[in-house]
Parts: structure tokens; C-alpha cells; sequence
């Protein structure tokens, strides 16, 4: 778990425990003087042989913490030093981050004091290690890990680091993940304080309306290709036009692209066709508020997204919502490569301020697909639509009455998004690019207000792109190399 910190905290890292022999035995066989202990390694020797006789345990634990802590110190106090030399300000540094497994979901918040001369604190929160164990706290074991010694590891590493440590589980199922997703978090955590450290910026978990990182043209290494996609698909169901660029910002309409570009031999979109001759939205649907949080996902995100889509909204919305998720993740996907040197994870807030809802995303460029949410979808439109009760007859126009008031027929049939929906384009979404994602409910005004599914989809969307903002950014630091322990991602 501890090299978490070489791949996704950018630090070399090598911890070696020994145990103190208070009477080790000379070259001769005569005992030392009980007041000269040393230490031994016994190389490629496990003394934990067996789960009933581990009397180091808890000192390994504890040393191994206290070790990593006191390495790590010296790093803060290097950066800490540069810092003053600035004539910087020594006001506290605090960075949080939160790292998504398929299984798991925990967040690290970590600060740093003015100074770094106190003692740290740590509270950790991680039972329990997974739901599988018949037990109130999970697993006990994890291999040879004892999952109940995790504290003291952390504890000890907070006090010797000198700062103030909260670790928390927010989801997971799955022991090893639950412990693999806290390290990590960590690891992104201390990095993200540390860089804040060095230039006062805020490198962990984004707030609302952050902008996104500049392109990588400017952050000093461009990509070695041009990171974009386009797909076009016509189907019984729906006929459909997307392109991703993640290295332009997003526009919100295009001049009229003029004759010559009426017809090009290749599937057009009714929408395309129409764009010859008139300014034209770059994300139309057919369905306003999906058009709205496609919006919001890419200005949050900086990065081009062109959607056209005529789908048979005269059934429902599914196919036309369904469609446009899955296709502008397939090309996601593709525009992102084998993701060699990208930062891979990411982690934001989005807010509405109208309804005063906040929601977070935290995404991982993985390679292995998984979405999870909180995000109370308990309307059956998003805004809450019209009434449920219908009252009154169909008139000659093609309306019925909905609370004594027209509505248009379309209103209810495809012209709006179903939450059942909504729910299906962030996890078709999050598929297709082949990534995890959680999304997790941070603020809502209590009792929600009829309607507040408005709120939370517009936060949702506008975390989900900050997070993947993030996540898609070149890191220099990297050079090419894949964010990951293993060398490499899923397939």
C-alpha cells in the first residue's frame, strides 16, 4: 500500500523494518551489553508464518508509520523552507482529496501548520473494511494486513509529519479497496498540500466554479497528439453527430458553416444540414435540460463537446438521452489515449446556487468502468415536471390540462428528462470512457423543495466536469508515464 506514494504522490519511497534485539549474539557467540540494542533484518525471511503467533504487529505498524511520517517531514520542511526564503506568507495549508475505486470511496483531508513544529493529529474513519465479513467493522484480515492496526499506522505518521490527518471511508464494499482508495487518497492528498505549499494554490479536490487547468500548450508540454474523437451513428432509433476535442474550450454555437458544406458524402444529422444556412448550437439534442447539463459539463471541464442528435423523442426520452451518453463516452475514450502521463484522477464540487444544492464528483481514468451515486433522484422528471395528476380532456391543439393549465403533449413525451434518465446518462457516460466515478450529495437545503432535482443535476454536471478537467490534465512531472502502481492500466 505504502507505494501508493511513488505513483500517485510523485515520491520515491522505501521503508525497512527491522526489530530490536536488546542481546544480539557477536561473531564469537558472547552476548553484547544489554545497553548497546541493535537491529536486525532477516532478509527474505516472513515471520508471520501463521495468524496466531504475531507478537510485532502493532509495533510494525506503529514503527512503519512513524518512519514514513519523519521521511516526509523533511520533505515539508524542504518546501516550507524554500517558501519562507520567498518571503512567502506561513499561513496553514490545507488540500483534500478523495480517490474512487470500483469498490471504494475514501477522503483525505490533510493540513499542514504554519511553522510545522506541532504535533499532528490524526481522526481515521474506515470501518467498515468491507460489507462482506459478518461483522459490525468488516473484515479482519486482509491477507497478513490487519485491518484493525490501520489507525495506529496513520496516527503515528500524522505525528511524526506534524500535521492534521482525517481519513474517512465514504463508500465501500471491498476490504482491499477500502484500505487501497485510503492510501491513495493520501497520497494525492499530501501531493496536492505539498504543490500547494510550494505556490499557494489549491491542488486538491476543486471548488465550485474553479476553472478548469489550462491546456497543456501551456502548462509547458503539449501532447504528443491531438487529443480528439468524432463518431457519427445512424440508428432506427436516433441519428447522431459528436465530436470531442479536450485541448479547445467549448463554444456555444457555430456561424453558418455556408453550401459547400451541405452535403459530404457522409451521414448528416438533420441538425448539420440545417447548420449550412444558420448559426447552429454545438450541443442540441432535442432535450433542453440534457442540452443544459451537457453545457455545463463541458464549460466546467474546458474542453470542446459537439452533440447533434434527432432521436424518436415521440416515445420517451430514453433512446435519444441513452445515445448521446454513450457516444460522447466512446469518444471520450478515444480522444484520451492510452492516458500515458495524464494526472488520471480528478476531484471537484459543483454547486446550484439557486437551490443551494452542492454535489462531488471524484473520477478515475482507470480503465475499469464503475459508477456509483448518492444524488436523491426521487422525482420522476428532473425539475419535477408537471403535476402527476392530469386532469381534464385532450383539446383540438394537442394539449391536455395538467392543475388547469396547458401543457404541451411534447412536455411529457421525450421534450423532458426522465431522473431514471438522468441517472442512466452519468453512468452510460462514465462507461464509455472507460473510467470510475462516484458522485456524492455534500449540501442540500432540508426539506427539499419540489423541483430540487433541478439543483442537483446542474451540480452533478457541473462537478462531473470540473473532476474530469482534472483528471485529463497533462502532468509534466509524469513524463509520459502512466499514474499507476503497476506500470500500467487495465485494458
Amino acid at each position: 500500500m505504502i507505494d501508493q506514494l511513488t505513483s500517485h504522490g510523485q515520491l520515491g519511497v522505501a521503508l525497512r523494518c527491522g526489530i530490536i534485539n536488546a542481546e544480539p549474539s557477536s561473531a564469537s557467540g558472547k552476548r553484547a551489553a544489554p545497553e548497546a540494542p541493535t537491529k536486525f533484518f532477516a532478509p527474505a525471511q516472513d515471520y508471520a508464518t501463521g495468524l496466531d503467533s504475531r507478537p510485532h504487529d502493532r509495533d510494525i505498524f506503529i514503527a512503519a508509520g512513524g518512519a514514513l511520517g519523519a521521511g516526509l517531514k523533511r520533505v515539508v520542511e524542504e518546501v516550507l523552507g524554500a517558501r519562507c526564503s520567498r518571503g512567502a506568507d506561513s499561513s496553514p495549508t490545507t488540500a483534500v482529496f478523495c480517490c474512487p475505486l470500483d469498490e471504494a470511496f475514501a477522503e483525505c483531508s490533510i493540513n499542514f501548520h504554519a511553522g510545522h513544529n506541532k504535533t499532528g493529529t490524526c481522526a481515521a474513519k474506515l470501518e467498515p473494511y468491507g460489507l462482506y465479513a459478518g461483522s459490525a467493522t468488516g473484515r479482519k484480515w486482509v491477507g497478513r494486513y490487519r485491518t484493525e492496526l490501520t489507525p495506529l499506522f496513520w496516527s503515528a505518521l500524522a505525528a511524526s509529519l506534524g500535521c492534521e490527518l482525517s481519513l474517512k471511508r465514504v463508500r465501500g464494499k471491498n476490504a482491499h479497496h477500502v484500505l487501497e482508495s485510503t492510501f491513495k487518497s493520501f497520497a494525492r492528498g499530501f501531493r496536492a498540500a505539498l504543490d500547494q505549499l510550494a505556490d499557494g494554490k489549491n491542488h486538491g479536490c476543486a471548488k465550485p466554479n474553479a476553472p478548469p487547468p489550462p491546456p497543456p500548450s501551456l502548462a509547458g508540454l503539449p501532447p504528443s497528439q491531438p487529443r480528439k474523437a468524432e463518431r457519427r451513428r445512424a440508428t432506427k432509433e436516433t441519428t447522431i453527430e459528436v465530436r470531442v476535442d479536450l485541448d479547445k474550450p467549448f463554444l456555444h454555437s457555430d456561424a453558418p458553416a455556408g453550401g459547400d458544406a451541405a452535403w459530404s458524402g457522409d451521414v448528416m444529422t438533420p441538425t448539420k444540414l440545417r447548420a449550412s444556412v444558420q448559426q447552429t448550437e454545438r450541443i442540441r439534442t432535442g432535450i433542453v435540460l440534457l442540452d443544459e447539463i451537457l453545457i455545463s459539463l463541458a464549460l466546467s471541464a474546458g474542453i470542446e463537446i459537439i452533440v447533434h442528435c434527432d432521436g424518436d423523442r415521440h416515445i420517451d426520452d430514453h433512446h435519444t438521452a441513452e445515445d448521446v451518453a454513450i457516444t460522447l463516452g466512446q469518444c471520450l475514450h478515444e480522444a484520451l489515449g492510452d492516458k500515458a502521463g495524464l494526472a488520471r484522477m480528478g476531484c471537484a464540487e459543483g454547486s446550484h446556487e439557486a437551490s443551494g444544492c452542492t454535489v462531488r464528483a471524484v473520477i478515475d481514468l482507470s480503465n475499469r468502468p464503475h459508477f456509483e451515486s448518492d444524488l436523491p433522484l426521487d422525482e420522476e422528471y428532473v425539475g419535477g415536471g408537471p403535476e402527476e395528476e392530469v386532469s381534464g380532456d385532450r383539446n383540438g391543439e394537442g394539449t391536455v390540462l395538467v392543475e388547469g393549465m396547458p401543457a404541451p403533449v411534447d412536455a411529457l413525451c421525450g421534450g423532458m428528462l426522465s431522473c431514471e434518465m438522468l441517472h442512466h446518462v452519468f453512468d452510460s457516460l462514465t462507461l464509455e470512457t472507460r473510467a470510475t466515478a462516484h458522485l456524492e450529495l455534500m449540501h442540500e437545503a432540508s426539506p427539499p423543495k419540489r423541483g430540487h432535482t433541478l439543483g442537483v443535476a446542474m451540480a452533478a454536471a457541473s462537478a462531473y466536469g470540473a473532476a474530469l478537467a482534472r483528471a485529463i490534465r497533462v502532468d509534466p512531472r509524469r513524463r509520459g508515464a502512466v499514474a499507476s502502481s503497476k506500470g500500467t492500466l487495465s485494458k
